[in-house]
């Protein structure tokens, strides 16, 4: 059984900047904070090392100072704000992936799971607001760990857990590819976010896909031999 392990923004989902406006709010009057968010590119990271990095801008400080139980307070106003942006209907799930994901679920040789920095409660939000989150058994998340390749490692665990042989991190950035191979797992680069064909497979993807216009191809080069 393989498991397949899905990024979540940029690779199932996108918005008009909803994460980055509820990330915002939360850093409330932390101005310097506020003006580093708007030049961060946050694809690819995590949560947790989103609000840690701005908020050691906030203070010209080494991020190994920021205390944690100011992120913590950081990101659960984030989520609040999350919360509204989805009620809204902010995100909608990438064109593709809805027919992709009905079919592979479908299997019984397949683990659709979650391997993505959002924190969990973010990621159901986010899911859920585009009806994608039924899909989705497990997972690993920025609420598990802060560095990408421990989250990986997470999502491969447990899904082991359920039975998985082996696994295939699916990700639009290099981060993803790298925190997969990191975590000795191989990657799929799907350039549904800025990076294209090209970045993601110079960056060592063993499977690289345009977009989800195609379930049947997708499908196929998920599941078929990896290099």
């Amino acid at each position: 059984m393989r498991a397949l392990l899905f990024d979540l923004d940029g690779t199932l989902t996108r918005s008009a900047g909803a994460g980055a406006r509820a990330l915002g709010k939360a850093l409330g009057a932390r101005m310097r904070a506020t003006e580093e968010l708007r030049k961060m590119r946050l694809d690819g990271m995590t949560d947790r090392a989103i609000a840690r990095a701005l908020l050691a801008a906030e203070r010209g400080a080494d991020r190994a100072t920021v205390a944690e139980e100011e992120i913590d307070r950081v990101l659960e106003q984030y989520l609040e704000n999350l919360a509204r942006e989805c009620a809204a209907k902010a995100y909608e799930a990438i064109p593709g992936v809805a027919t992709l994901l009905e079919r592979l679920a479908a299997r019984d040789d397949v683990l659709l799971g979650l391997c993505t920095g959002n924190l969990e409660r973010g990621a159901q939000l986010k899911l859920a607001c585009t009806g994608l989150l039924p899909r989705f058994r497990f997972g690993g998340y920025g609420s598990d760990a802060e560095p990408r390749t421990e989250i990986v490692r997470t999502a491969w665990k447990r899904a082991e857990a359920l039975g998985a042989r082996d696994a295939l991190v699916i990700g639009d950035t290099p981060r993803d590819i790298l925190a997969a191979h990191e975590a000795g797992l191989p990657a799929c680069g799907v350039a549904t976010g800025r990076w294209t064909v090209h970045d993601l497979a110079v960056h060592g993807a063993e499977v690289v896909l345009a977009d989800w216009s195609d379930p049947d191809r997708a499908g196929s080069l998920l599941l078929g031999p990896l290099r």
